[in-house]
């Protein structure tokens, strides 16, 4: 009789791993697909601009190296001096890296 639940208890466990993986990615989009070099420049609008903090919150179109849609997020700046000509409402060009599991913006500047 212990023989017959062995097949039952590997098939929950076949059916609870990819739900729990995708549960765990970050920002439960799904792990980023590739590493985002410098030359990928994706466009955004400034919502905020926390220069004590370093971080410039966006609204952006798809990442799509980093398999993310578009939305509305904060993100740390690697160079916090860079955050000096941007305001509110403004549209700009950024770049991201991804470092650990953070995307940060390396460069950002208003569009002209």
């Amino acid at each position: 009789m212990k023989s017959a639940w062995f097949p039952v208890v590997l098939l929950g466990i076949a059916l609870v791993l990819p739900v729990q993986a995708q549960m765990s990615a970050p920002h439960g989009h799904g792990a980023p697909t590739a590493k985002a070099t410098s030359s990928e420049v994706y466009e955004g609008q400034v919502k905020r601009v926390s220069k004590d903090t370093g971080r410039v919150t966006l609204a952006h179109g798809p990442l799509k190296a980093f398999n993310m849609p578009p939305m509305t997020m904060a993100f740390p700046v690697k160079d916090a001096k860079q955050l000096a000509p941007l305001k509110e409402g403004d549209k700009v060009k950024f770049a991201l890296e991804q470092v650990g599991d953070n995307l940060v913006i390396t460069r950002i500047e208003p569009l002209k």
